[in-house]
């Protein structure tokens, strides 16, 4: 098999560019679509379309002169220009070679020995010998209709990477002659009127069964046939080309359209594009079909797709399924073995492991002794299994250590229909699968994988959770199993039936499958695989809910000890503190009413301080909004016994205060004081459900327990805004409860709290730098007017003015102005934007630094949402995304991507992101390019192991004018993605302003 270039995930790939466009085109680019979902693509009308673009024909040949005539004289009767194609024959070493035809197109014909059937190696051959971008294959027996080329072109010239299907039919030629196809007054339809013919049922099948392509099937690669279809020559040398160890009749297009869509090509059909087969009205012959059975035994090693396959214990394939990589880190060899181990002990078998290299590790050639050996275990560099195997369709990245029972299961359970399920583990490090196809698209249209399609959180809960090590399956449990993956089968396929149409051919294909079984000829004889058995998730996962009794890690940046039963239980939920028990060892004491005797060290009175620093604290760590869901049931869930809530309040269900999987997935909780035994229990238990996000409604509140939460908190929580909330207000009261929760009853906030109290200077609110690069003078007082609008507590602000025009910045003024500090950095226009970045963080003092654009807007408490989500999801990156857009040209606030925050996503805005400054030093600053330096920040980031977290979206306002941004696109872009939209500039819907 030809050796086809690697994609990379994290960079984006050069495109070779055309100098003119067609009517209605852009140039051509990657596909950047969700899914298969081609029609979504808006292409002008093939009556308005003016190619530009020069096509190939390549069509294989062997002994077949007259039909090779008859094709040529349709090829002359092409709408689209003879200047812009030309014709290669490839002759298969036919015993008469082919002479050069009569025709006035520029045909070629090229020759190749004979060594046996060799149809992948001359398509191969014309493909090489192909002078123009665009490849069309077709047969030399397929009579194309006048509009054929065109048809398959204009698609070539909206996307490089699609591969677009022709359909045929099979009709008699009696008489017929190249004279009569030339001559004709009308279409070929016309002129073979009446005569015998027939369409291959089995393509019918499929399209009918995928919707035309656009379901989330993904055998959709089955449709490929070799004899008419089309595909730009970059991304068929990226695909592989044909597998040139193909050589006899049958599935060497199968395979090649395996490879095609797994490295994130779009299927296209195009019905326009029809082609008259000449004869074969008779069918596969007895050859044919034998070659064809012994040619799935061949492609069962080259398809990673389960209904081509038997996935039998210790089976392994020459395209596996799953690469699973094993990220070593500090981990021993022993640590290492054991989990290689117990991925092969799964129940999952279609997998190759893939041990990163640790280099210089004396240990590690022990290792291999032990691994290497087993075919399903390689070693090799970070990242290799994708350059390694970037034809499998799933790829699983865990630490060693993880060492879990039915982990592949689990992640293909999670992925459902997703192209990425990923997870943070309790020790900060993540495990992820991500689909092939996604990964490929990805890299190469530089699109974060959120962008193609869902991104999964999996609770840390649901990642971490033991898996009993899989029982022996006896005969009866293993047939119970494979009916119950017929039945999943039997499922899915009914869930695609949208039509009349669809419904025939669902039946059709449940009679023919249910007659193959019967008589022993199933073709689909995988056996059960866990991975396969779960149909669409309708609820993404919650917040994760906090292990019962287990205590949190999280560091307060100060040394405590607590004197008394209260003050023991503020920090209860925190490792880090203890009882006073003598000098030393601590920065404070939290003490009830009296100071202990011989403290040495301040002390801080419980009963002195305003109630809330009484109210237990939670950890931020284990308790947060990480996996928020926004879609959730229409459900309301009492936080006790249902009968002891008010007659005209009622509830679905019951849920404990600390079962966070259930309560992130209802719309609303309601909560009594009879459901508590003490309104310090019933104030702890609130101030966490809102620092993870859950909207209560507190029926019954009072003074004591607002003294306990805070007037803002408890306003929320009794205000009774929730009861029937549109998910948009549910949103928006979901997020302040958060940033006060956060803010103010967090373990850190609470060290915070006491150590400010105990006249310590530590631990602080880091200080953040707000920096703003700007070419334009008129935006400065736009710049300053949002840094002072920041309710944040410790800011200062570096504006970098990039260019000429700019008066001598009064920095005294405008710091006696904001409140804070203002630094103005001169930078020259001949500076592209990454340097200027730098020079502006250069001059920051700051401990975590957040980059604003100077024409976007942002709520007040934009910085705070930032630095709570760095503090909570220990990520190197943290910022929000571009989710509230306002197109100045069409005059609309759409909201768009909804529901994605509160995950681990590279996509986020560049005007709003934060990263601390010793992270920024660590990866060697702002790269140095004009534009995209916020995604260089994220891949620079990743490649240093460090992790981007989204939170929230609202409170930012990505603001596009039409002009003058480094990012250019249409307003289509951003309309075409909208799922709310609102006339004119609605603040109010971004979250910016009081209305929010």
């Amino acid at each position: 098999m030809p050796v086809s270039p690697v994609v990379d995930d994290r960079v984006s790939l050069p495109q070779t560019a055309i100098s003119r466009t067609g009517a209605g085109l852009t140039t051509p680019r990657p596909n950047n679509l969700k899914g298969n979902d081609w029609r979504k693509v808006e292409l002008p009308p093939l009556s308005d379309f003016q190619p530009v673009l020069p096509v190939s024909v390549i069509m294989p040949y062997y002994e077949a002169p007259q039909a090779v005539s008859s094709t040529l004289a349709a090829l002359e009767t092409q709408t689209y220009p003879r200047e812009l194609f030309e014709v290669v024959i490839v002759d298969d070493g036919s015993a008469d070679p082919l002479p050069p035809p009569e025709t006035p197109l520029a045909v070629r014909v090229v020759y190749q020995e004979d060594q046996g059937f060799g149809l992948a190696r001359a398509r191969n051959r014309g493909a090489r010998e192909a002078e123009h971008g665009v490849l069309l294959f077709l047969d030399c027996d397929m009579m194309p209709e006048a509009g054929w080329m065109a048809a398959h072109a204009r698609w070539h010239h909206r996307f490089t990477d699609v591969l677009t299907l022709g359909f045929r039919t099979h009709v008699e030629m009696a008489d017929s002659t190249a004279k009569d196809i030339r001559g004709r007054g009308g279409s070929l339809a016309d002129l073979f009127a009446g005569r015998k013919m027939y369409r291959p049922e089995w393509i019918e099948y499929h399209m009918a069964r995928t919707n035309e392509l656009t379901s989330r099937a993904d055998d959709i690669f089955r449709v490929l046939t070799g004899g008419n279809f089309g595909v730009g020559k970059d991304f068929f040398e990226t695909a592989g080309g044909f597998d040139e160890s193909f050589t006899q009749w049958g599935a060497e297009d199968t395979e090649f359209g395996y490879r095609a869509f797994v490295r994130g090509g779009l299927f296209i059909p195009v019905r326009e594009a029809h082609c008259w087969h000449q004869d074969g009205l008779e069918g596969t012959n007895p050859e044919e079909k034998r070659s064809l059975e012994e040619q799935r035994a061949k492609i069962s090693h080259l398809i990673a797709h389960y209904t081509f396959r038997s996935t039998a214990p210790g089976r392994s394939f020459t395209v596996p399924q799953h690469t699973v990589t094993i990220e070593p880190g500090r981990a021993s060899v022993g640590v290492i073995l054991e989990t290689a181990e117990k991925i092969l002990g799964g129940a999952v078998h279609d997998l190759v492991i893939w041990v990163e290299d640790r280099e210089d590790d004396p240990w590690f050639p022990w290792l291999r002794r032990q691994l290497e050996p087993d075919p399903r275990v390689e070693f090799g560099p970070p990242g290799g299994a994708f350059a390694a195997y970037p034809d499998a369709a799933f790829h699983i990245n865990i630490p060693a250590g993880y060492n879990r029972w039915g982990l592949v299961a689990m992640l293909r359970e999670e992925l459902g229909f997703g192209v990425r399920a990923q997870a943070v583990l309790s020790d900060g490090s993540g495990v992820s699968i991500t689909r092939g196809w996604a990964r490929h698209r990805a890299a190469r249209a530089g699109l974060d994988l959120s962008e193609l399609g869902e991104v999964v959180t999996i609770s840390r809960r649901r990642a971490e959770a033991s898996a009993a090590r899989p029982a022996p399956r006896g005969p009866l449990r293993r047939r119970l199993l494979r009916l119950r993956t017929m039945g999943g089968r039997l499922l899915r396929e009914l869930k695609q039936v949208r039509s009349p149409r669809q419904a025939w051919w669902f039946l059709r294909w449940l009679l023919d499958a249910v007659r193959w079984r019967l008589v022993g000829q199933s073709r689909f004889r995988s056996r059960y695989n866990p991975a396969e058995s779960k149909a669409d998730r309708r609820l993404s996962p919650g917040p994760e809910r906090a292990p019962g009794g287990q205590r949190a890690d999280d560091d307060l940046g100060v040394d405590i000890a607590h004197s008394g039963g209260m003050a023991a239980a503020v920090f209860a939920s925190s490792d880090r503190v203890s009882a006073w028990l003598g000098s030393g060892g601590a920065d404070l004491i939290l003490a009830d009413e009296q100071p202990p005797a011989g403290a040495d060290v301040p002390v801080v009175l419980l009963a002195e301080q305003p109630a809330h620093m009484s109210t237990p604290a939670f950890p931020a760590g284990r308790i947060n909004p990480i996996g928020w869901v926004r879609e959730c049931r229409d459900v309301i869930a009492a936080l006790g016994p249902k009968e002891r809530l008010p007659e005209e309040h009622g509830a679905d269900l019951e849920a404990d205060g600390d079962d966070l999987q259930t309560l992130g997935q209802v719309h609303h909780a309601v909560d009594v004081d009879g459901f508590h035994r003490s309104a310090h229990d019933r104030a702890a238990v609130l101030a966490a459900l809102a620092g993870a996000g859950v909207v209560v409604d507190v029926l019954d509140g009072d003074p004591v327990l607002e003294g306990l939460l805070g007037s803002g908190l408890y306003g929320l929580l009794t205000g009774g805004a929730i009861r029937n909330a549109h998910p948009r207000l549910r949103e928006s009261l979901s997020i302040r409860l958060r940033r006060l929760a956060l803010r103010d009853h967090s373990l850190r906030s609470r060290a915070r709290g006491a150590a400010g109290a105990a006249g310590l200077d530590k631990p602080a609110w880091p200080e953040v730098s707000i920096v703003a690069a700007t070419m334009r003078p008129e935006r400065l007082p736009d710049v300053l007017r949002m840094a002072a609008e920041q309710t944040y507590p410790r800011l200062e602000l570096i504006v970098a003015c990039h260019g000429d025009g700019f008066r001598e910045a009064d920095e005294g003024e405008w710091s006696a102005r904001l409140g804070f500090p203002v630094t103005a950095v001169r930078a020259g226009k001949d500076l592209v934007l990454g340097e200027v970045l730098n020079l502006a963080s250069q001059a920051a003092g700051g401990d975590l630094l957040t980059k604003i654009d100077d024409d976007d807007l942002y709520d007040g408490e934009h910085v705070w949402d930032l630095v709570l989500a760095h503090e909570f999801s220990r990520a190197q990156v943290t910022g929000k995304g571009a989710e509230y857009v306002y197109l100045a040209s069409s005059d609309k606030t759409i909201h768009r991507f909804a529901g994605r925050g509160e995950s681990y996503s590279t996509t986020i805005g560049g005007g709003a992101m934060l990263i601390s400054r010793q992270d920024l030093r660590d990866i060697g600053g702002w790269r140095n390019v004009p534009r995209g330096v916020d995604r260089a920040l994220i891949e620079d980031a990743e490649r240093e192991g460090g992790l981007v977290y989204r939170t929230h979206g609202s409170g930012y306002l990505l603001m596009r004018h039409g002009q003058g941004h480094t990012w250019e696109t249409g307003d289509r872009y951003f309309l075409d993605q909208a799922d709310d939209m609102r006339h004119g500039l609605n603040l109010e819907m971004a979250g910016i302003g009081a209305a929010f």
